[in-house]
């Protein structure tokens, strides 16, 4: 599989790990967790989030779904040529947590220089599709910059 993009995504809610991201897409019967990288927050289940429990150790862990040989199942009319990376948690109705963010500009530096892409080959999902996923507190041009930041760093070190 020949990687053109990275897609980006949010849960659209507030707490969840893979194992429950599998289970909702598994539901929706698909084959499994359709993201190829998921970026923990610090809420992994309705208990921690209900009883206001972070898990601080969680929020910012980069997590494989579904392997990055296998086609995705994330954005319509890109699964084939792209990686989906979802952020956990509403991005529409807050910003992702710093640790999540850092952890996003990380793997997005790493997938990149992985698979010879530029930051403009970032894409969020509602860039490719009418949805408002990844939400509206994701900037996705600062993210792009930002990953376009790392790679120049990457290139000197």
């Amino acid at each position: 599989m020949k990687i053109e993009e990275l897609v980006i995504h949010h849960s659209a809610g507030e707490w969840g790990d893979v194992e429950y991201l599998n289970r909702l897409h598994l539901a929706r019967g698909w084959r499994g967790i359709g993201y190829h990288k998921v970026i923990l927050g610090p809420y992994p289940t309705y208990v921690s989030w209900a009883r206001n429990q972070p898990r601080e150790d969680l929020d910012g862990a980069i997590k494989q779904g579904r392997q990055d040989h296998i086609s995705g199942a994330h954005c319509r009319g890109h699964n084939t040529t792209s990686l989906g990376i979802c952020v956990v948690g509403h991005l529409d109705a807050h910003a992702p947590t710093e640790r999540q963010y850092e952890a996003l500009v990380d793997a997005c530096v790493r997938l990149c220089r992985r698979h010879g892409l530029h930051a403009c080959n970032i894409y969020g999902h509602k860039e490719l599709r009418p949805t408002r996923c990844p939400g509206r507190y994701l900037d996705l041009d600062q993210l792009r910059c930002d990953v376009q930041i790392g790679l120049r760093v990457a290139e000197h070190v």
